[in-house]
């Protein structure tokens, strides 16, 4: 069942910057699926992560090179909401789908860029927070 606080703001926050629009974000995983599937094909590179953990590796991470088809597209959204349902089972919802570029805002061709998605929930920020202040000891 839809909740009436996910159709409120369900959109996609372009940031600023990008004139190609594919970097930004939105609270609304529905909104990040359609975005994903208006992406253009001819993207560097794009990669996410399939693991639920706070801290993952590259071994965690599912990476599509060159040409991102309908077929790669799906795969992306499939991990996208097999992530969200998974958060939301632990108790630890997904507030937060972004997707951004390695080069940040260069400009690049989304032909030449590479990309990364994302997402944030209140542990991941408070895990975050808690290696920024040194509390599990020194990062060097």
């Amino acid at each position: 069942m839809i909740k009436l606080k996910d159709l409120i703001n369900e959109r996609f926050e372009f940031r600023k910057d990008d004139e190609y629009q594919i970097q930004g974000e939105t609270n609304s995983m529905m909104a990040f699926v359609n975005h994903i599937k208006n992406l253009p094909e001819e993207l560097g590179s794009i990669d996410i992560t399939n693991s639920t953990l706070s801290f993952t590796t590259s071994a965690d991470k599912v990476e599509f090179k060159k040409k991102f088809t309908s077929s790669d597209k799906a795969k992306v959204i499939r991990i996208i909401k097999d992530l969200t349902i998974q958060k939301k089972k632990d108790k630890d919802p997904i507030y937060l789908w972004t997707i951004s570029s390695y080069y940040g805002t260069g400009h690049k061709h989304p032909s030449e860029d590479s990309f990364y998605i994302q997402f944030r929930t209140k542990a991941k920020d408070k895990f975050g927070d808690d290696m920024a202040s040194g509390k599990y000891g020194p990062l060097d």
